[in-house]
């Protein structure tokens, strides 16, 4: 089929695993471990508690498992539940200069779907390296101008059409039933940015409703219900409707020959990607040894873009996404409270988002626009912190994001990153069962014993 819409679902039936380079196999791996944990880590929220409810009092009988209960589900239903948690306490994967959020929307249906077709590891990589291949794409073809021009969320839009091409390769649909279901994906695309300006915990959601949506689009397009197969590249199409200055030549160039997964990265912190530099530099910066007392002034230089996206939210956050998009506050937590990982930020849930400590800090940093930041953008995120202290010393750091291409993280890294997440919620044991699991799914290993010691684990509790 020509056209981006037909390319990208041929693309997607026909990736199997024997086709995939190493390289891939290892980064796809990778991730799913990383999504794994920043589900099971955000299960545990409470907003994300409340969509799990509502999945489980909506769905029908199923054996898709969902993290934080010892309850399942039908796929769509695990899937919101479980993708919703994965993007729920912002330490979930992104990719540059894609600037996407491809692992909280995958995986949770490479796991739902994989589950209910009772499928082995290798189908299940296969199919999540095309979700991750066609959400890193549709990223390179419509950033930053789909939110910095239209104020649309990137995996809202993105991940419905990674979400459909797990589902439909793993039930074997056809190229031509998958571009129906990337038609019916289109109009299901969507998710506005407001939060970054106001809060409320919907961004978390976008990933949830993606991940639904893409099941949705490929159950219907496979029972036989049509979709435009040109909802992408059509005069109606996606593209021209949610972004100023689309690239659609990104979305197919050397698509099934060339892979763009090396865009992919990692956060080490729970706030938002554009905060990952700032924060590293802060903690080089520490080594200093000034306490947040000294300090008169934090100025932190970034890109156009991420100023927008992190600089709107000031000094004292009302709720966790204010707080997680605030660069300002976000760099006054780190030098008051040590970190930015989620016990600190359960500590500033605890305290109703007003440590006095932290806001007063958070008051004496600035934001300004760094030119170098600027020139990379979206290629790497760079920012430049200076920090005035009050005895006229005057420190300064450039960094790059920990975790991104350019800067990434080890195997073992990884791997400690996932135990650090999952084990204070599951315990030493079922934490490693699972990282063992999802290891082994690139020997063929069965997907359901990935989220099996999660359910069992919760079972255990609620006997």
């Amino acid at each position: 089929m020509r056209g981006a819409t037909g390319e990208l679902a041929g693309f997607a039936a026909e990736v199997r695993f024997g086709g995939l380079p190493a390289e891939v196999v290892e980064r796809v791996v990778r991730h799913v471990l990383d999504s794994v944990g920043a589900g099971i880590a955000g299960s545990v929220k409470p907003w994300n508690a409340i969509v799990r409810r509502y999945a489980l009092r909506e769905t029908g009988p199923g054996a898709c498992r969902m993290y934080g209960t010892a309850g399942t589900g039908r796929p769509e239903w695990a899937a919101l539940a479980n993708a919703t948690a994965a993007h729920g306490f912002e330490i979930d994967d992104y990719a540059l200069p894609a600037l996407a959020h491809p692992g909280c929307v995958v995986v949770p249906v490479a796991l739902a779907v994989g589950e209910e077709a009772g499928a082995r590891g290798r189908a299940v990589l296969a199919a999540a390296a095309a979700g991750f291949e066609t959400v890193v794409r549709f990223g390179l073809a419509t950033t930053p101008s789909l939110t910095s021009d239209r104020g649309f969320h990137v995996t809202g839009v993105h991940g419905v059409f990674g979400a459909a091409a797990v589902a439909c390769g793993l039930r074997g649909l056809d190229a031509g039933t998958t571009a129906s279901a990337y038609g019916l994906a289109a109009s299901q695309a969507g998710g506005v940015t407001e939060y970054t300006r106001s809060g409320g915990e919907v961004k978390r959601l976008h990933a949830g409703l993606a991940a639904m949506a893409g099941i949705r689009a490929a159950t219907l397009a496979g029972d036989g219900f049509t979709g435009p197969r040109t909802a992408v590249e059509g005069p109606r199409g996606l593209l021209r409707a949610f972004v100023a200055d689309p690239r659609p030549a990104a979305l197919t160039a050397g698509l099934g020959e060339r892979w763009e997964l090396h865009g992919l990265a990692l956060k080490r912190y729970c706030v938002c990607a554009g905060i990952q530099a700032p924060l590293r530099a802060v903690s080089e910066l520490r080594a200093a040894a000034f306490d947040a007392g000294d300090v008169e002034e934090i100025v932190v230089g970034l890109d156009a873009a991420t100023l927008a996206h992190v600089g709107a939210v000031g000094a004292h956050p009302r709720d966790m996404t204010e707080a997680q998009f605030s660069a300002r506050h976000a760099v006054a937590m780190h030098l008051v409270l040590g970190g930015n990982d989620p016990g600190h930020y359960e500590r500033l849930e605890r305290a109703g988002f007003a440590l006095p400590e932290v806001s007063a800090l958070a008051g004496r940093v600035r934001l300004e626009l760094d030119a170098e930041a600027e020139r990379w953008f979206p290629r790497r995120l760079l920012a430049r912190v200076r920090v005035r202290l009050r005895d006229g010393r005057e420190l300064c750091r450039l960094a790059e994001a920990p975790g991104s291409p350019a800067s990434p993280m080890t195997g073992e890294e990884i791997e400690a990153k996932f135990l650090g997440l999952a084990e204070p919620v599951l315990g030493r044991r079922a934490a490693c069962r699972v990282r063992d699991a999802v290891l082994a799914l690139a020997d063929d290993g069965p997907v359901a014993a990935v989220l099996a010691p999660v359910h069992e684990q919760h079972a255990r509790r609620s006997a």
